[in-house]
């Protein structure tokens, strides 16, 4: 079981749980315990599915497969550091497990451990160079502790695993934007709209790209793209307000403004 984080542009997979079918002469086995526990974490029944893998630990505390999947039930209840310990207890068990790596990386960065997070990523691609999901989140970790080159590497690692991963080239984009490299930034948004135009978050920041570039004109276009595509996109509207009322438009960045305050109040 890889764990499921619903992070900005972070995209992981969650794997399964098998489900056997055990006759109730066997329940007490590792086995039976292991397996409810499973079903009851796939189904969000988190202190059921806590409660079968510590009895099953108590049959059996040897399974690499059986701490992963409890620390991606301490996960679900944010108790980190259980977490944590769950999954460095499986890679104790098996230190080649590369989910428990991954899921350890998201686990860290979801307490701030920036550090422990790459470290463990960095672990799941020298055991798998071609990860794309370790080398993206990796790519994030890199940009929270401000390492844009390192940041941009990953992405352009992503990109050239996969030409396809749109999310790689927006973040690319963010990276590059980061470090005050605006064309190359807008470049990576226009690749952005090439494999999904109807991407009003690509038109969003690139009309932040063009503002910091003082092309207004450009700036103003962006944001009404992306208000055509999303027509509830309140920072939009917001940032026009901003742009109308910094030229003096008061009649327009009053009408952006309204707009915006009648997104936000609903």
């Amino acid at each position: 079981m890889r764990k499921t984080s619903f992070v900005f542009f972070i995209i992981l997979t969650n794997v399964v749980c098998a489900v056997h079918s055990y006759g109730t002469d066997n329940f007490g086995d590792f086995d039976v315990h292991y397996q409810l526990g499973n079903e009851y974490n796939k189904r969000g029944m988190v202190d059921d599915a806590i409660r079968e893998y510590k009895k099953a630990i108590e049959i059996n505390d040897r399974s690499p497969k059986l701490y992963n999947n409890l620390g991606v039930a301490y996960g679900k209840k944010k108790l980190f550091d259980d977490e944590i310990s769950s999954y460095k207890k499986a890679i104790e068990l098996d230190t080649g497990y590369i989910d428990a790596y991954f899921n350890l990386g998201v686990a860290c960065g979801a307490k701030g451990l920036i550090d422990n997070e790459i470290s463990a990523y960095k672990k799941v691609v020298e055991i798998d160079p071609d990860n794309l999901e370790a080398i993206y989140n990796l790519g994030h970790a890199y940009r929270d502790k401000e390492m844009y080159d390192e940041s941009i590497a990953a992405y352009n690692r992503v990109i050239e695993i996969d030409p396809l991963y749109i999310d790689a080239y927006f973040n690319l984009g963010v990276s590059y934007g980061k470090k005050g490299l605006l064309d190359n930034e807008i470049l990576q948004y226009r690749k952005v709209l090439d494999l999904n135009p109807n991407s009003a978050e690509a038109h969003f920041n690139l009309g932040i790209a063009y503002g910091e570039k003082k092309m207004i004109d450009k700036q103003v276009s962006e944001y009404r793209k992306a208000i055509a595509i999303n027509p509830k996109y309140a920072k939009a509207y917001k940032n026009l307000e901003s742009v109308y009322r910094e030229k003096g438009m008061k009649e327009d960045a009053d009408r952006e403004l309204s707009n915006y305050n009648n997104l936000v109040r609903h």
